[in-house]
């Protein structure tokens, strides 16, 4: 190896002197120094199985009606498995995705290749050196119907618990509802004690009408209060009980968590040191309800940043309230945010208050360290130019702001460029926005703070106006525009509507 040079000096050197095709496995074949830790790099993320597969006696294409899946004709040699054992040690991301496998055992039905590799000489033979797995089984594999484990379905099972090791520390899995069941979970944190990622469930995680059952969710809880060092926990499931698990985690940094509308009755308020390290709270919900109810239930002192995701809310009757009572509870708890974004479009055809939507970013005035605010409801935004100026002052670090609004065909829009100069001029950091505003009109009277002054703002690298109407009229010149704007530093980014 080069005394000098870093590896990815001299991989950058490399690929500028061969084919425009730069990748590792073109770089493999350059030459035998760098043949093996590129190579190494290859095998480093294996995204399927087929590379070892490949290497085994012949694996054979299997077509069904649903697709095809890989199998194997014969049990794997003692040759076979020591060229799976060579192999699966250098591999330390794994990434499986089971689909189109046979629903059920059956003669002539070929044997999928993770029923052989599910009963291997000894564990070491299997992927010892592990770091990160994802583990997707296709929801059509349920076998919640009958709740009786076919031979296929319990050699994924084992196949899973095989890959579980000391080393893991991210570890992702996606199963079927019924699978749950028969899944050793209290295993994981004696399998895999040092996890400092762990996403559980799946993005519908309902099959067949049949929700992940309370007793497998109990189960998740008491696996994940002895899991010491999580860091980043994505979970599609939850209960009070998982909560107060997670909230127990010490080490717990960032929570991705699926609400469903109803949590049951809430338990007692937890003590006061929980939650103690977390600084992102991402929450994907149907209702506020349950949002409201997490957010009384404890406070979360130390986030700095909060995502709620409740795009088609099912049982909020007075949404606009909601939001506003909502903002109230997390300012009073997150003193340190930097960070909001919400989305929320509820079918509502009531009237949007006048200076909407800022009832509901009231609450977040004293927060001068905000850094990025983003709002995207179905309610139009009925801001004046004044009162978006004195709102938007408030925010000097300011360096996102999306103002968004869903469903709305024609909407009617009350700021104007003048109120988008306020933004650039109040907000020097400002990096993207997106924005609502008139551009056929300027006010005849700009503010005395604009008077005279062009406002640069060199920061701006992105600017949405979404549906904002737009006109050709000369009342409206681009040399006005750009004046207001001058030192504007962002590719204009402009999907107009005609007025």
């Amino acid at each position: 190896m080069h005394l000098c040079l870093y590896l990815d000096e001299i991989l950058r050197e490399i690929f500028r002197c061969i084919e425009s095709r730069s990748t590792l496995c073109v770089l493999a074949r350059t030459c035998r120094a760098f043949r093996k830790p590129a190579t190494d790099q290859i095998w480093e993320t294996l995204t399927a199985m087929e590379p070892i597969l490949k290497h085994l006696s012949p694996p054979r294409l299997v077509e069904n009606r649903t697709g095809s899946y890989l199998a194997l004709l014969q049990p794997p040699s003692g040759d076979d498995w020591n060229i799976i054992r060579r192999l699966s040690s250098r591999v330390h991301r794994l990434h499986i995705t089971l689909n189109n496998v046979p629903l059920h055992d059956g003669v002539g039905v070929a044997v999928p290749w993770f029923c052989f590799l599910a009963s291997p000489p000894d564990s070491s033979f299997l992927f010892p050196n592990l770091r990160a797995l994802s583990f997707d089984v296709d929801r059509n594999l349920d076998i919640s119907v009958r709740n009786i484990l076919t031979g296929t379905s319990q050699a994924i099972i084992r196949f899973f618990q095989l890959l579980l090791g000391p080393h893991l520390s991210a570890l992702r899995f996606e199963m079927p509802t019924s699978f749950y069941h028969h899944l050793d979970i209290s295993s994981i944190p004696l399998l895999c004690p040092n996890i400092h990622t762990l996403s559980l469930g799946r993005r519908n995680h309902r099959c067949e009408g049949a929700p992940i059952v309370d007793d497998v969710v109990y189960r998740f809880s008491e696996a994940v209060s002895q899991l010491r060092h999580l860091e980043t926990v994505r979970s599609y499931v939850a209960s009070w009980d998982l909560l107060s698990s997670l909230a127990e985690a010490k080490g717990l940094r960032k929570l991705w968590v699926h609400l469903p509308s109803t949590l049951g009755p809430r338990p007692t308020r937890p003590r006061s040191n929980i939650f103690t390290q977390l600084r992102t709270l991402d929450i994907s919900t149907g209702s506020l309800a349950p949002c409201m109810e997490l957010l009384c239930w404890t406070p979360f002192k130390e986030v700095t940043g909060i995502y709620i995701d409740c795009a088609v809310p099912t049982d909020d009757r007075d949404s606009l309230q909601t939001l506003v009572d909502m903002s109230y509870l997390i300012s009073s708890q997150c003193q340190n945010l930097d960070f909001l974004w919400i989305v929320f479009s509820p079918f509502d055809d009531r009237e949007t208050p006048t200076g909407w939507p800022r009832p509901m970013l009231e609450p977040y005035q004293a927060f001068h360290q905000l850094r990025v605010i983003a709002l995207q409801t179905s309610h139009s935004l009925t801001l004046a130019d004044n009162e978006f100026e004195g709102m938007v002052k408030a925010w000097p670090h300011l360096e996102v702001f999306h103002l968004f609004h869903d469903g709305i065909m024609s909407p009617p829009v009350h700021l104007t460029l003048l109120g988008v100069t306020a933004l650039l001029y109040h907000c020097p950091k400002l990096k993207h926005f997106t924005l609502m505003f008139d551009a056929r009109r300027v006010p005849g009277r700009l503010a005395p703070l604009f008077r005279g002054t062009i406002v640069q703002n060199t920061s701006v690298r992105y600017m949405g106006v979404y549906a904002s109407p737009i006109s050709e009229s000369p009342s409206v010149s681009n040399r006005e525009l750009v004046m207001s704007l001058n030192g504007f530093g962002c590719a204009f980014v402009i999907k107009g509507s005609p007025p």
